[in-house]
Formats: C-alpha cells, sequence, structure tokens
C-alpha cells in the first residue's frame, strides 16, 4: 500500500487524477481513477491500494510487489496462493509469467473482484481462479499441505488488516503450505521482534528473510523448511527472474538480509 503524492484535483478529499468509477459496498467506497498513464484502485482514502500501467498491466508498479515476487526465488512453486487481490497486479503479473501454475486469489469482497476484472483487465484464464471469501475462513478450510507459496497482502482502507498480525493467521499459513513451501507477508512496519506475530514466526518457520522498500513496506519471506538452495544458486536464480518479468529486481535481492531466529 503506497502513500499518494498530491496532484491536480481531489475525489473525495482523497487521491488525486480524473475518477472513472465509484461502488459503495458493506466495507465503504471503492475508487477507480486514472493518473497519467496508470490506473489506481482507492479504498477512498489517502492510500493506493493497487496501481497499474494499463499498457503492461502485467507489470508490477509498486516496489513492494516487486519485492514480493522474491518469494519466487525460495521455491519451485505450482500452486500459489494470493491472499488478498486488490486491482490484481500480482495476479496478472504470476498468471502471464507463469501460466503452468495454479493459482488462487482470495479476496473478501465482491466489488473489489468485479473492479479487478473490469477496470483492471484482470485475466480471465483457466489456471487463476479467484474466490470471494475472507482469508482466515479460507485458511481454516483449505486443504492442509496443498500450497507452494502464499503472498499475503491484506489491506484496509487506512492500513493493514489486524488478521495478517495475529498469531491463528501465521499458524494456519503454516498448516496451508507444502513442506517447502514459503510465506510472503507484506508489512507496513516491520513487526516488533517480540512481539506476538513475531514470536509464532520465530516458533514455525526455520528460515526468515526480510526486505524493505524506499516508501517504507517490509516484506518477510518465511520458509517452512531450511531453504534449499546456497548463494550462488539463488543469485543464479534471481537473475533468471529479472530475465523472465523484465524488472528491477537485483537491488530488492541485494538487499535482503536473513533473520536470526
Amino acid at each position: 500500500m503506497k502513500p499518494i503524492q498530491q496532484g491536480l484535483r481531489a475525489c473525495f478529499g482523497s487521491l488525486m487524477g480524473k475518477e472513472l468509477y465509484r461502488v459503495e459496498d458493506d466495507l465503504g467506497f471503492i475508487v477507480v481513477l486514472q493518473r497519467g498513464s496508470k490506473r489506481v484502485l482507492s479504498f477512498d482514502s489517502y492510500y493506493e491500494q493497487s496501481s497499474v500501467l494499463m499498457s503492461k498491466p502485467y507489470y508490477l508498479f509498486h516496489e513492494y510487489t516487486q519485492l514480493m515476487l522474491l518469494g519466487l526465488l525460495f521455491v519451485d512453486a505450482k500452486n500459489v496462493t494470493l491472499l488478498g487481490l486488490g486491482g490484481g497486479g500480482l495476479a496478472h503479473c504470476l498468471s502471464h509469467f507463469y501460466p503452468y501454475m495454479t493459482i488462487q486469489a482470495v479476496e473478501l469482497r465482491q466489488a473489489v473482484i468485479d473492479v479487478a476484472y473490469e477496470w483492471f483487465n484482470l485475466p480471465r484464464v483457466p489456471h487463476l481462479k479467484v474466490y470471494r471469501y475472507d482469508a482466515g475462513q479460507y485458511l481454516a478450510a483449505v486443504e492442509p499441505v496443498s500450497t507452494d507459496i502464499i503472498f499475503s497482502d491484506l489491506y484496509k482502507a487506512q492500513g493493514m488488516s489486524e488478521l495478517q498480525a495475529q498469531q491463528d493467521y501465521i499458524e494456519s499459513c503454516y498448516k496451508a503450505l507444502t513442506q517447502q513451501g514459503w510465506l510472503v507477508l507484506n508489512f507496513h512496519t516491520l513487526p516488533d521482534k517480540d512481539g506476538l506475530v513475531m514470536q509464532s514466526i520465530r516458533r514455525l518457520f526455520p528460515d526468515v528473510y526480510v526486505g524493505n522498500v524506499i516508501k517504507g513496506n517490509w516484506v518477510l519471506f518465511c520458509g517452512k523448511s531450511t531453504m534449499l538452495f546456497d548463494d550462488d544458486i539463488l543469485s543464479q536464480r534471481a537473475e533468471a527472474l529479472v530475465e523472465r518479468v523484465g524488472m528491477p529486481l537485483m537491488t530488492y535481492y541485494r538487499s535482503l538480509r536473513k533473520l536470526e531466529l
């Protein structure tokens, strides 16, 4: 989630740009704006939920989503779960560059799903399934040991969903992962090292890496088992990922550091 600098025109005191669409559901407004070449999704606050270059909707514009993509370095993922859809940028990216993956995207709000398809060109392809579900309830119902990587990016209008920082949620993600699976968590601030969420992560995951972007988001990469790849192999995988997606990921890769547990 990225704060927006002010531009030419306000929409109800929140973001700047040309408003294209607005809808309200039980949780509030969902707003689509055009800002130059970008299309922006907002929950009517001072934050972008998604920002998509409509000429290349599979290209990840936000730095933190590019950083999250590095989760693919740690496991040869065939089955991927996205918790939180937004405008569908990460889902679109994965479905475009990895057509062999089975991708489940879980989103609480039907209106957000509709907007992702209608305004952000989320592709309707067989290997990408989108489900309207509460993320916690989805994890409770999903088959254990069934997904290779979970990308968790749960945000509301004014910040991160409380669910993402709960011990039960972390434990449910752990149970859903395959034995070599990885959990990728996007936090607006780095969790306190002695807080409950980090205690759960330390207890469950033997390998944890962290990276952050200039604008402030912190991403944790949590391995259910010790990582299989040494530094040389991991660097080669990073270079191959950059070549595949055409995004400047090496800076983020070089900044990753392992947390001492």
